[in-house]
């Protein structure tokens, strides 16, 4: 979550009077203990001095990492480098209801998504059968398991260490009953599931036009997509003219429910998940 002091640049000044306040932070986000810092490069010498005065400021944090580059590569990482505190990337995190244990050097999370998570559980009835493609370390699954009366959640993912803290977390959460976890590339491991299901979300919102033909598959006449994508303001939506092609050709029908911007990423970059019932 992003931290909601809106005095903390004021406050870091206050304790460090030979660093311009123009660049320090004025906020961070916190995954568990953990704040994930983002700074300018010209104060970037000054970063251990900047976290150890932001532990001093909030006492519930153990860890404050730096954010070096940008996400990147097929499981969407960045590279951390702790600056003040533990010298751990491992945390637990809760939101929901749920107790999520995160390696951040190896799992992709945004605590940002908290919120649309538990939007989707609230669509869904009872007795559903749903799977989540690209599933991580198991937010998806473990909020529709919390928040709704689905009879069975499937989750597949390919990062290994993702699968491993999934896996921990629904065991943890104790869902071992109604979540079902598999590692593998989506399309492969759904291609074995032998349900037809009644919700799909797939939860990569970077390539997730590679994943609509294997998800159409496996949905039920009258079933739900959910499906993410980066779009930008003004523009069309290419993963939605993608859906409607496939569908096309599978002589079925797509009409989309509803168009949800679910967080800004960039300058006028946003990411969309789009609902659509597939006939």
């Amino acid at each position: 979550m992003r931290d909601p002091d809106k005095g903390l640049r004021s406050a870091l000044a206050a304790r460090l009077p030979d660093v311009p306040q123009y660049l320090l932070p004025g906020g961070f986000d916190t995954i568990g203990d953990i704040a994930l810092l983002t700074l300018p490069h010209d104060v970037r010498s000054a970063a251990g001095r900047i976290g150890e005065a932001i532990l001093g400021l909030h006492r519930h944090l153990r860890v404050v990492a730096l954010r070096q580059g940008n996400y990147s590569g097929a499981q969407r990482l960045i590279r951390l480098e702790v600056v003040a505190g533990e010298v751990r990337l491992t945390t637990l995190h809760r939101e929901n209801g749920l107790a999520l244990f995160l390696d951040l050097a190896t799992v992709y999370f945004s605590t940002r998504m908290a919120g649309e998570r538990l939007r989707l559980a609230r669509q869904v009835q009872a007795g559903e059968k749903i799977c989540v493609l690209c599933s991580g370390a198991g937010p998806y699954p473990l909020t529709l398991a919390r928040h709704s009366q689905a009879l069975t959640i499937h989750g597949i993912e390919l990062n290994q260490q993702a699968h491993a803290c999934a896996l921990t977390n629904v065991r943890a959460n104790r869902y071992e009953n109604r979540i079902h976890l598999h590692l593998g590339e989506a399309a492969s491991a759904l291609s074995t599931l032998p349900h037809c299901f009644d919700r799909i979300v797939i939860a990569l919102p970077w390539n997730a036009t590679s994943l609509v033909t294997a998800s159409l598959a496996h949905l039920r006449p009258g079933g739900i997509l959910h499906c993410y994508a980066m779009e930008r303001s003004g523009q069309s939506s290419g993963l939605i003219q993608e859906v409607y092609r496939r569908c096309a050709a599978t002589n079925r029908r797509a009409d989309v429910l509803r168009s949800v911007r679910c967080g800004h990423c960039g300058p006028a970059l946003y990411r969309v998940c789009h609902d659509v019932i597939i006939h």
